[in-house]
């Protein structure tokens, strides 16, 4: 088995993340998963930051990392925990008010 393979399996069994869950993308939106596929390195979903879809990512390779709904609703509204990462996002979503 290849080391790849290795890696996704792990993952899989890692993140178990499959559609209807939601999951951080590689830019702090949280996402509703719509589809995964561990075998090519692959999830996508829609937003529930701004409605944008497909958001897809590398399993592997783009930080994602799976969410409750407390989590997500906090996303939303505070944006993302670490401070840093919050100051090198450049639309801040959580400011924005109706």
């Amino acid at each position: 088995m290849s080391e790849l393979k290795k890696r996704l399996l792990n993952a899989e069994k890692d993140l178990n993340i499959h559609p209807g869950d939601i999951y951080e993308d590689c830019f702090y939106h949280p996402v509703f998963c719509v589809g995964v596929d561990y075998k090519e390195d692959e999830i996508w979903g829609i937003s529930l930051i701004d409605g944008s879809q497909p958001r897809s990512c590398s399993i592997l390779h783009c930080g994602v990392r799976k969410l409750s709904a407390d989590e997500a609703w906090k996303v939303k509204q505070s944006g993302p925990s670490d401070a840093g990462v919050r100051e090198q996002i450049e639309n801040k979503w959580w400011t924005a008010r109706d």
